[in-house]
Order: structure tokens, then C-alpha cells, then sequence
């Protein structure tokens, strides 16, 4: 780790979250976000669980009871897995992610300022797995045109709710970008719009061709905390290189340290090291961009542990 690349808190952003109730009764937790110089302008996002490693120091955290959470009602939807199941709530990756884009900071080195304005200028992005909408959303919110992709139940049943509960705000946006049609929403200076994407399908039969080309950048949040993700992941990302060689599109990936406190290799859970080694076998270059400690909080037997681990922010090219 380079101690250069390390990143403090930004001052002035601040994240928190609070327990709603619909008019069925049913509870679900809404996730909120300051943007830059509005402190009392937010992003929200309804999740069905509290966020996990996503809020620091005394920034409000909702809390559900085990009578509060409804059984899953897209259990039986197909394509539905674990991974799909852990969309609808907030990790830590997402806050990191959206600080290091958007939030400047004396430490970023010049490549990073060069992504941050970019985003800013119109940015074309594509967001892989992008569970409730929080980086897709707040990336159009700050100038760049987004297409946010999810398995179809988390595109129906989060992301779509939370596009239209952010629609409108403090839209400055002219028109809808093509490509983002017929659905785009206009959210602070951008577009947002999204459809469904399984890493496990080809993507020609998924996406159209005005959605694959012109990439600035493709980008991801904590979306493969499992192994047998990282392939799927990273072939849907070799896809979208080819289909945008052109414009040469880079992989901006936030990634949450879990590896074996033994050191050793999971076979089940995505480590720093497999990343890198899965990437460097297709020939492509890695950087870590910035990267920062993080508490996390573990239930054990002894009771509630609190510990310290590492969120990174990676560049891939191909």
C-alpha cells in the first residue's frame, strides 16, 4: 500500500440512514447522502437492510429488529441468488467509491483529478451491479450520463424506485441523452437510466450497441465478495472493452479487504490478492487509485468486535 494513496475523510460529507414504514406496515431502511456544497440537499435510497460498513463516527444508523424484516419476495424470482440478496442494502465500497470520484482531497494524484473531472464534464458510465442505485445516482447527480445494470429483480424492485424518489433533483439537464432513452432520468446535472445485466449472459444479447460503445468508464462497487463472481465479473468487463476500444473505457473497481487473518487463500471469498491475480492473467493493468482503513463491526460469541480492514479504489486497463 502506498502511503501516499491513502485518503482521510473529506470534510462536509456526510452519510446516515433511518427506518421508514409504508402504509402496509412493512419497514425498510432509507440510506442518505449529502452532495458537494448542498449539506442540506441529499440523495435518498430505500434499502431493505441497514448499510454495512458505510457510516463513520456518529452518523445516524438505523436499526431493525428481526420482527422487522419481512420474508424475501423475490426469493423464488429467477437468476435470484445470494448476490442478488445483498443488493438491497449499502457496504462500505459504495462510500468510498463516491468519495474518491467526486469529493477532491489534497492527496489525489494526478490520474484521479483527471477521472473527477471527467465525471463532472459528462462522463458516459456504465455501473455494473449497482444494488439500490446509490454510485450510479450520485454520479449523474454530479454531470455524468449513467446506465445503472443489476440482475432484474434489483432493477425492478430498487434501483428503478430510487431513480424516480431522486428524479428532478436539482435538474439542470437538457436533453436525454440517446442511448439513455426512453427512460432517463434527470438527476442534478446528468442522466441516470438503467436495465438488467447478468454477468453470466452475453452481453450483445443484453445491451444495445449504442449502450457498449463510447465508454468512458465502467464501473463497480463491492460486487464480488464471492470467487466464483470474479470470472463472470471481469468477462463482462473484457466484453465492454472490446465493444468501446475505441474510446479505450477503464475498469474503476472498489473493493473491501477480507482476506483470512491466517493470510491463506479463500476458495470461497474474494481476496486483494485474487483480484490481482485474476486481472494480471488477462494481460490487463491494475492501480490502486486511493485506499483508506475502515472499521467493521463482527458478531462473535464473546459479543461485538470492532476492527479495522482496508477499502480500495482500483484502475483497470486494458
Amino acid at each position: 500500500m502506498d502511503p501516499s494513496r491513502y485518503r482521510a475523510l473529506p470534510d462536509g460529507f456526510k452519510c446516515g440512514e433511518r427506518v421508514e414504514q409504508d402504509s402496509a406496515g412493512l419497514y425498510s431502511v432509507l440510506f442518505y447522502c449529502n452532495l458537494p456544497g448542498l449539506k442540506t440537499q441529499t440523495l435518498e435510497f430505500s434499502c431493505r437492510e441497514p448499510s454495512c460498513g458505510a457510516l463513520e463516527g456518529d452518523e445516524e444508523a438505523a436499526t431493525l429488529t428481526d420482527d422487522d424484516y419481512i420474508v424475501d419476495p423475490n426469493f423464488f424470482d429467477d437468476g435470484y441468488t445470494m448476490a442478488g440478496k445483498t443488493g438491497f442494502k449499502v457496504w462500505t465500497g459504495t462510500r468510498f467509491l463516491i468519495e474518491a470520484l467526486i469529493w477532491k482531497n489534497p492527496s489525489d494524484d494526478k490520474r484521479l483529478r483527471e477521472i473527477q473531472d471527467t465525471i463532472r464534464r459528462g462522463a458516459r458510465i456504465i455501473e455494473l451491479g449497482s444494488g439500490v442505485g446509490v454510485i450510479g445516482t450520485y454520479l449523474a447527480a454530479m454531470g455524468a450520463n449513467v446506465l445503472l445494470t443489476d440482475l432484474p429483480t434489483l432493477v425492478e424492485n430498487a434501483i428503478d424506485l430510487n431513480l424516480f424518489r431522486n428524479k428532478g433533483i436539482l435538474s439542470d439537464s437538457t436533453e436525454c441523452p440517446k442511448w439513455l432513452q426512453p427512460n432517463g432520468a434527470p438527476i442534478g446535472n446528468g442522466w441516470a437510466s438503467s436495465t438488467p445485466l447478468d454477468w453470466t449472459v452475453p452481453i450483445d444479447d443484453q445491451l444495445t450497441i449504442e449502450q457498449m460503445t463510447s465508454l468512458d468508464f465502467i464501473v463497480a462497487s463491492d460486487v464480488v465478495f464471492l470467487i466464483e463472481m470474479l470470472d463472470s465479473l471481469l468477462d463482462t468487463v473484457s466484453a465492454l472493452f472490446k465493444a468501446s476500444e475505441v474510446q479505450s473505457p477503464t475498469f474503476i473497481l472498489s473493493f473491501q479487504r477480507r482476506d483470512a487473518k491466517d493470510g491463506k487463500e479463500s476458495k470461497a471469498f474474494t481476496t486483494v490478492d485474487s483480484i490481482l491475480e485474476y486481472v494480471k492473467q488477462r494481460g490487463w493493468a491494475i492501480e490502486c487509485l486511493t485506499w483508506r482503513y475502515v472499521t467493521i463491526s463482527k458478531d462473535t460469541d464473546e459479543g461485538l468486535i470492532k476492527g479495522k480492514t482496508e477499502v480500495y479504489v482500483f484502475e483497470i486497463r486494458p
